[in-house]
């Protein structure tokens, strides 16, 4: 076996174990040193672990956007109705104060996270809905924003940083997209299909080596917010498993028995869907309420830890979905 395929299983492999590692490693050097170069350096490693993965998609790929359009509408009413209803009832039940019930609400209406679409690509799933479904809820946020925001506010306006939301959708998914379907296009062109199956292992490679470095990135940026609010993790850590625990669960059932959704696009209304973009909504917090959005803020950090844990946890359960659903369609 070639040496970048046994790096690549060995990285895939023990994906949970490496993402708690960057994790912590981010947590220490961020509380210990002041690791505000790490801010500057999250936006390009979403570039570099993105990019990879859209070169799975073809120009041929592109043309059946169409196919997609099921997924499209489950994932667009679970980000916009049910994730804010979910939110709002645990936030009651679990009486969480005032100000984490606000955050949890502007949260629930967020866009993708910046490792949606790697978490796609390394499922296995269906990156031209992926794609779509992350699109879409990036221009919808960008109405979704103010309404929630008008209503945990109590009737104030609320001011989205439009050009924060433009150039975050341009990195994390029209860069990528571009470049990767080029990509893909020049290997084949030059080498033929069979070539692009041979350089395949490095993409993934690369997805998965930035992803570990993101990680440490992000909590290294965020260190010190997150460590002196430990005590919130009290309550936002059955809160965030309870929420993600109800919402992958109703998704296995409704795509495998409902929908009839393939794996692959199950997969990608998943990924594209329960994980939240942490950085857009600290960035409305921060723009709409000030210093209190500032304080607020703490509340998305916590939740980006456990989002990362149970997301990857839930890679790792992959060959147990693809079983499921293949299962469900031999049935049907």
């Amino acid at each position: 076996m070639p040496a970048v395929q046994r790096i690549q299983r060995n990285l895939s492999k023990n994906m949970l174990l490496y993402c708690i590692l960057s994790i912590v490693a981010g947590l220490v050097t961020g509380y210990y040193f002041k690791a505000k170069w790490a801010c500057s350096l999250i936006t390009p490693t979403v570039f570099f672990m993105v990019y990879p993965m859209m070169v799975n998609l073809s120009l041929e790929s592109l043309k059946k956007v169409r196919t997609v359009l099921k997924p499209l509408a489950e994932a667009l009413i679970l980000n916009f109705l049910v994730a804010p209803a979910l939110f709002y009832g645990l936030s009651e039940i679990f009486s969480a104060p005032p100000r984490m019930e606000a955050a949890l609400l502007l949260l629930s209406v967020a866009p993708a996270s910046s490792m949606g679409l790697g978490y796609v690509g390394l499922a296995g799933g269906d990156m031209l809905a992926a794609v779509t479904i992350v699109a879409s809820a990036f221009l919808l946020s960008l109405v979704a924003y103010p309404l929630m925001g008008y209503y945990v506010a109590r009737g104030a306006q609320i001011h989205v940083p439009t050009q924060l939301f433009l150039r975050s959708l341009v990195m994390v998914l029209v860069l990528p997209l571009v470049l990767g379907v080029a990509t893909r296009e020049y290997i084949e062109r030059r080498g033929g299909p069979g070539k692009f199956k041979e350089v395949k292992p490095y993409f993934s490679l690369a997805t998965l080596t930035g992803l570990y470095i993101l990680l440490y990135f992000i909590f290294a940026c965020k260190a010190r917010l997150v460590v002196s609010h430990y005590r919130d993790l009290a309550v936002l850590t059955p809160l965030a498993l309870i929420y993600y625990g109800v919402v992958i669960s109703l998704l296995l059932v409704i795509n495998s028995r409902l929908l009839r959704l393939s794996y692959e696009q199950h997969q990608a209304v998943v990924f594209t869907s329960v994980s939240k973009n942490v950085a857009l909504t600290i960035a409305v917090l921060a723009t709409a309420f000030g210093e209190t959005g500032k304080f607020m803020a703490v509340y998305p950090a916590i939740i980006s830890i456990i989002q990362a844990i149970t997301l990857v946890s839930y890679i790792k359960l992959s060959e147990g979905v693809r079983g499921l659903f293949q299962a469900s369609q031999s049935t049907g």
